[in-house]
């Protein structure tokens, strides 16, 4: 009787041991490795227009106070040639951004500048007025105004650009915001010193790193 007992228990350990060891290697399969790879860095900065330009940089803002919009010219040698701003107070961004292009393009035109390299950081706008896409709704009559203007210029390209190398245009558009001047405010020598400072550093060749596709 005691030699079976023992019998029936060394049985039960060796199912236990057998089981346990079983579990055991399934749980401690190698999970899946997931290779991340990062995204590869850029040097992102404002460069100058090829000979007989004219460069403008578009940009638009939304704060506490409301939206407002800037544009800033600058010619193939980097030298400035007007900038302007204007407060737009309930307007979205994506209207803001192409008001302010449209201010832009015929500000350049009157001065008699016709040969144009636009450069902005809202994708949607930028492939609207270069007929990727349908425009918006929103800023379907302002895209429809920026066509029937470019027809008159010699030669223009309009292009995205990451905010890094749209700075002096996005401080351009938060200047609006404190002058909350509902008309155009153009200037023909810099502002702020804060903003000669921004026009100097992109001469310079000043870039920031960004990770993007």
């Amino acid at each position: 009787m005691g030699t079976l007992l023992r019998a029936k228990r060394n049985w039960a350990e060796w199912k236990l041991r057998t089981t346990s060891s079983s579990s055991y290697y399934t749980q401690s399969t190698p999970p899946q490795i997931v290779h991340h790879h990062p995204l590869p860095l850029h040097h992102i900065g404002w460069m100058l227009p090829q000979g007989g330009f004219i460069k403008l940089n578009f940009d638009g803002t939304k704060s506490a106070v409301g939206a407002a919009a800037g544009y800033v010219l600058r010619n193939w040698k980097g030298g400035f040639i007007k900038a302007g701003t204007r407060f737009l107070e309930n307007a979205s961004i994506l209207v803001a951004e192409a008001t302010t292009l449209r201010d832009g393009i015929s500000v350049a035109l009157q001065a008699g500048h016709c040969r144009l390299e636009v450069e902005g950081d809202n994708q949607i706008v930028i492939q609207a007025v270069q007929k990727q896409i349908s425009p918006p709704w929103q800023i379907a009559p302002i895209i429809e105004d920026i066509w029937n203007m470019i027809s008159s210029c010699e030669a223009i390209s309009f292009s995205h650009i990451y905010r890094e190398g749209n700075m002096a245009a996005d401080w351009m558009a938060k200047y609006g915001c404190l002058l909350k001047s509902h008309t155009l405010s153009n200037f023909s020598s810099s502002p702020s010193r804060e903003f000669l400072y921004i026009l100097i550093d992109d001469n310079l060749g000043r870039t920031f790193v960004r990770r993007a596709t």
